[in-house]
C-alpha cells in the first residue's frame, strides 16, 4: 500500500485516527512562542484533522498541506486554506512567516526525511515541530507500519543543523519532542561580512597623530530640552528634504553623518554640528566647505589630516570605546606627563549608532531622526551618491511581514540599533522619531505590535 494510501483509509475509514490531534494539543504553545499576527501566515505541514489549523487561523492567516484529501475533520473545512501535497516535493510557495508541523516527520521514509526537512524549513522563516520518538500503535487498524523514522531527539536535532536549523526553543516530552527555529540567517549572521575598513594599525597611528593635536574632546552634560534633528544618508532623507530645510530655518539644530553635511547645504540647510567616525582618507570630502557655525565631532581614528584641516574653535575630538583605544589614550597621558579624562563612545559600527550615543553624552534627549533606513530604495544606498557602495550585492530581508533589501553591513546596523535603544537611549532618556518607511522604522513597529502598543 502506498503511503497517501494508507492515510486515505486510515481517515475515511477509521474515526479512531481523529480521536486525538497532536496539532490541536499543540497549538497554543506554538502560539505562545510564535505570536503571530493577523497579517502573517502560517503553513501547517501535515495538517491532519486541521483542528490545530483551524486553532491558529483565529490568529493568522493558514494555508493546511496534507497529501490525503479526505483528512480534514468536517467541523473546520473552510477555517482555512487546503492544499493537498506531498511534502517529498517543495511547496512552491512566497515563503510564509511561520511552519507549524506535528505528527508527521515520524511517518516520512529514512529516505527522504532530509528532502522533506528541507523543504519545510526554507518554506517559513520560523518553524514548530514536534516529533515522536517512539514506533507508533494505530497502524494496527489496517495492518500497517506508520512510524517509518523512529529516532531520538539528539538525531532530530543534529539532522535540522545539518541544514542550518537555528534552534531557538527545544523541549523532550519523552514520547516527541519540540524545535522550534528556523533556518533563515538572522541579522546577527552577518557580524562576520562586517569589518573595519582599515588595518588596526592605521587606527592606532590615527589616534595617536589626532591626539597630538591638543584638541577639545567631547564630555558629558547635563540634559536639555532642546529638540535637535539628526540627518543620515538613507534613500527616504530625500523625502523629507522640504520638512527638513523649513525646521531647520526655524532654529532647530541639524546634526548630519557623513555626506548629509553636503546633501543639506544642497537644499539650503545649515548643519549645526557634522560627525565622522571612518578613518579613511577620502571622508575629508564630508566636510568640504566648511561651515562657519558648525561644530565637527570627529572621532579620534579618523584621518589625521581631515581633523588638521578642520577649523581648530570648530572641533571636538571624541574617543570610540573599548580597550585598544583606552590602552593608547592612557598610554598618550602617560607620555605627556598629564593624567587626563577622557569620556568614551559607546555605541555600533556605524556612524549614526555613534552618533546617537554621542548625541546623548552631550545632553540631548528628543531628536528627529531622518534618512535611517538601513536599506536600499530600488538599488539606491543614500539619498546621493556614494559611490564606494556602488555594486554591493544584497540580500533580502523580512521583518513585520515586509520585505527589504539591504547590504550586509545595513543588516548589521539593524541588528546593532536594537542593542543601542535598548541598552544606551532608552535608560538615558532619549526619545526618537524615527522618519521614512526603511527597516529600521519596520522594526520599531514590530516590535510595537508585539507589544500590543
Amino acid at each position: 500500500m502506498s503511503e497517501q494510501a494508507k492515510y486515505t483509509r486510515l481517515w475515511g475509514e477509521h474515526k479512531q485516527y481523529r480521536a486525538i490531534a497532536p496539532g490541536e494539543q499543540l497549538a497554543d504553545h506554538f502560539l505562545s512562542l510564535a505570536r503571530p499576527q493577523p497579517h502573517q501566515t502560517c503553513f501547517d505541514f501535515g495538517c491532519g484533522t486541521g483542528r490545530g489549523a483551524a486553532r491558529i487561523a483565529k490568529r493568522c492567516r493558514v494555508v493546511g498541506f496534507d497529501f490525503a484529501d479526505n483528512c480534514l475533520d468536517s467541523a473546520v473545512r473552510g477555517a482555512f486554506e487546503f492544499v493537498q501535497h506531498d511534502l517529498t516535493q517543495p511547496i512552491g510557495r512566497e515563503v510564509a512567516d511561520f511552519g507549524y508541523c506535528t505528527d508527521v516527520l515520524e511517518h516520512i521514509a529514512p529516505d527522504d526525511v532530509r528532502q522533506v526537512l528541507s523543504n519545510i524549513v526554507t518554506a517559513a522563516r520560523r518553524v514548530y515541530l514536534n516529533i515522536s520518538t517512539v514506533p507508533d500503535h494505530l497502524g494496527s487498524l489496517i495492518g500497517e507500519q506508520l512510524h517509518l523514522t523512529v529516532q531520538p531527539m539528539d538525531w532530530w536535532r543534529d539532522e535540522l543543523k545539518a541544514l542550518g536549523f537555528h534552534v531557538a526553543h527545544e523541549q523532550d516530552l519523552g514520547v516527541s519532542c519540540i524545535f522550534y527555529g528556523s533556518a533563515f540567517a538572522t541579522f546577527a549572521d552577518f557580524e562576520h561580512r562586517t569589518a573595519l575598513n582599515v588595518e588596526d594599525e592605521q587606527v592606532a597611528a590615527n589616534i595617536r597623530a589626532n591626539l597630538r593635536l591638543g584638541l577639545q574632546e567631547v564630555g558629558p552634560h547635563d540634559a536639555q530640552d532642546t529638540e535637535i534633528m539628526l540627518l543620515c544618508g538613507g534613500p527616504s532623507l530625500a523625502d523629507f528634504a522640504g520638512e527638513i530645510v523649513e525646521r531647520n530655518r526655524a532654529g532647530m539644530p541639524a546634526v548630519t553623518v557623513n555626506g548629509a553635511y553636503n546633501w543639506l547645504i544642497r537644499q539650503g540647510g545649515r548643519p549645526g554640528a557634522q560627525v565622522i567616525v571612518d578613518a579613511r582618507e577620502f571622508n575629508r570630502r564630508f566636510t568640504d566647505p566648511p561651515v562657519l557655525s558648525c561644530k565637527y565631532l570627529v572621532s579620534s581614528q579618523c584621518d589625521p589630516a581631515l581633523v588638521a584641516s578642520l577649523p581648530r574653535g570648530q572641533t571636538y575630538l571624541w574617543h570610540g570605546l573599548g580597550d585598544a583605544v583606552e590602552s593608547i589614550v592612557r598610554g598618550y597621558a602617560t607620555e605627556a606627563g598629564a593624567d587626563r579624562e577622557w569620556y568614551p563612545v559607546p555605541g555600533g559600527t556605524t556612524v549614526t549608532l555613534r552618533a546617537l550615543p554621542l548625541l546623548a553624552m552631550l545632553g540631548f534627549r528628543r531628536i528627529h531622526v531622518y534618512g535611517f533606513d538601513s536599506c536600499l530604495r530600488d538599488d539606491a544606498h543614500h539619498a546621493y551618491s556614494q559611490p564606494e557602495n556602488d555594486g554591493v550585492d544584497a540580500i533580502e530581508v523580512v521583518v513585520g511581514g515586509r520585505t527589504f533589501r539591504a547590504h550586509g553591513w545595513m543588516l548589521k546596523q539593524a541588528e546593532e540599533f536594537q542593542v543601542v535603544m535598548r541598552d544606551l537611549l532608552v535608560p538615558a532618556g532619549v526619545e526618537l522619531a524615527i522618519y521614512g518607511d526603511g527597516l529600521i522604522a519596520a522594526i520599531l513597529e514590530a516590535a510595537a505590535a508585539a507589544r500590543g502598543e
